[in-house]
């Protein structure tokens, strides 16, 4: 089976730049980049706590996501919402 990950970055630049990172690393372990996290075997959303809009799209977006979540799919929270939210 065909692995799948799904990056969505939110905020500031420096998230982008970590999350072209984190592709790169699932790249290089022969993932698919996908533009669809309903595809994904994992999910990962880089979040910012700084800015309040974007902190809530990703629970937004986490609502969405776990409405056809998987026991295959994963999803990881990373970034400043991670953080503060423990």
């Amino acid at each position: 089976m065909e692995q799948k990950v799904y990056i969505k970055s939110y905020g500031c630049q420096m998230n982008v730049y970590d999350s072209n990172r984190i592709k790169d690393l699932f790249l290089n372990k022969g993932y698919e980049i996908t533009n669809e996290f309903s595809e994904a075997n994992i999910t990962i959303l880089n979040t910012c706590h700084i800015r309040e809009k974007a902190v809530e799209k990703v629970y937004s977006d986490i609502g969405r996501i776990k409405k056809i979540k998987n026991s295959e799919m994963k999803l990881v929270v990373a970034g400043c919402v991670a953080q503060a939210e423990g």
